[in-house]
């Protein structure tokens, strides 16, 4: 009998028909193993719409209007047998996505990409600076053709 998996999908009721949770959950795993992972790494990955997105943009980031992914850390110290292994957590806003999706490309190719992007933060990847992007981003482009997206271009 296969394990639950430790990739917790949750998305907004109005976005349920559009999203391919089981793709969402490939991205993470794509980025798992391209890491060399070992073990079985938990995560949550939320779809949202902007409402929700700017507000978590404003508040955490305090930056106005609504963005394309956050990633949140999880960084509890306590020896909490069910949390062993959990990253954090990665919020992406699938009407962003719709916009900023290149053209010849699906939604969920942008998903994908976002989720990945999401899951390389809870990493330690960053994109602040140009070197931090460049090794991000590199690393992001091997997980897209790893999935079979090498045409949807890192942002």
């Amino acid at each position: 009998m296969d394990e639950p998996s430790r990739i917790h999908i949750q998305i907004e009721p109005q976005y349920e028909p559009r999203v391919d949770a089981a793709r969402l959950e490939r991205a993470a795993r794509a980025v798992f193993e391209a890491e060399g992972l070992a073990g079985d790494p938990a995560l949550s990955l939320v779809i949202v719409g902007d409402e929700e997105m700017t507000r978590l943009h404003e508040a955490y980031r305090d930056e106005p209007g609504t963005t394309d992914v956050l990633a949140f850390n999880y960084e509890d110290e306590a020896e909490d047998e069910e949390m062993a292994g959990y990253l954090g957590d990665v919020i992406v806003c699938y009407p962003q996505a719709e916009r900023q999706r290149t053209e010849g490309t699906e939604v969920q190719d942008e998903l994908d990409l976002l989720a990945a992007h999401g899951t390389l933060h809870l990493l330690g990847y960053d994109d602040e600076t140009p070197e931090e992007k460049a090794r991000m981003w590199q690393q992001q482009q091997l997980v897209m053709e790893r999935l079979g997206l090498g045409h949807v271009a890192p942002r």
